[in-house]
């Protein structure tokens, strides 16, 4: 089946398939990414160890590897670096867009499911029963929302209508929160219980909103630069995802993962909203229900 895999991915990028081979005598892959922003950001533990999970199911027919991480970057700072014959990085994680799609090879099975998709608020308390009375997007509209100045999400709320306050660092939330230079920060629903943990302490007045939920389509995907190099690392990371998902690994570490906190966040209950995703292309693996979570499930 991996061989298959691998002989698929050849013909649909148009180059010659690449036949398995043991590990003995191979060189070492080597698989660097970015570094976390600081000693409170925990955002992608869990796409690291996917990635590990991947590349230890694939050992025996690509070979060995290491895993690497770089110093700290932005998001367009990575990107960047990707597109570098000589970047720091040569492994991203990110929500896939059309651009990044057509300048680096998508590994396109979403590593948490899709759920990044959903999104929560965090807000301060004393504006709760502002956010319950909310019955409609446009009255959701009336809110400021703030995101990271290079986030993909600052061109989802704006081309929605929202009012978006940008914030030059992850950690510099917060206090901007805190301080009203916003209505609420937009969260994805696996993220939003390790940052109230992280920084609730500090800022006791925030708390997570009730009874809202966002949805906008929002894989988030392993993405490699569009080399020669680049390709091989993409075959592997492919075959070795798709073994997760065949083998129940995946949906193992997922709900290991969130299974708590997605129960805990209440979705089926809260009212949802669902608005578009502008930047992202319209050819994605919807139809394999097996990579997505539906709140519910």
């Amino acid at each position: 089946m991996l061989i298959k895999t691998c002989l698929i991915l050849c013909l649909c990028a148009g180059v010659a398939p690449v036949s398995a081979v043991k590990a003995q005598g191979q060189p070492v892959w080597h698989f660097i990414h970015n570094g976390p922003e600081g000693s409170k950001d925990h955002r992608y533990d869990y796409h690291w160890r996917v990635l590990q999970a991947a590349l230890d199911a694939t050992v025996k027919d690509f070979g060995p590897y290491r895993m690497t991480s770089a110093k700290y970057m932005s998001e367009t700072r990575q990107i960047l670096e990707m597109q570098n014959r000589r970047g720091m990085i040569n492994t991203l994680v990110h929500d896939s867009t059309n651009t990044l799609e057509n300048n680096l090879y998508p590994v396109k099975i979403p590593i948490d499911k899709g759920i990044i998709g959903y999104r929560v608020f965090l807000i301060r308390s004393e504006d709760q029963p502002r956010f319950a009375s909310v019955q409609s997007l446009e009255d959701l509209k009336r809110f400021s929302i703030g995101q990271g100045a290079d986030w993909s999400e600052v061109d989802i709320y704006r081309a929605a209508g929202f009012k978006v306050v940008p914030a030059a660092t992850y950690e510099s939330l917060f206090p901007m929160l805190a301080a009203k230079r916003f209505d609420a920060i937009g969260r994805g629903v696996s993220e939003i219980a390790n940052e109230m943990a992280m920084f609730g302490e500090a800022y006791p007045d925030m708390m997570i909103e009730n009874s809202l939920l966002v949805y906008y389509p929002m894989p988030e995907y392993f993405f490699f630069p569009k080399t020669d190099e680049g390709l091989r690392y993409a075959r592997r990371v492919t075959a070795g995802m798709q073994l997760l998902v065949q083998n129940g690994t995946l949906d193992r570490m997922f709900k290991e993962e969130f299974g708590k906190v997605l129960a805990s966040l209440n979705l089926r209950h809260r009212r949802l909203f669902r608005i578009a995703n502008p930047t992202l292309t319209t050819s994605q693996p919807y139809d394999n229900l097996q990579y997505w979570y539906t709140p519910g499930s």
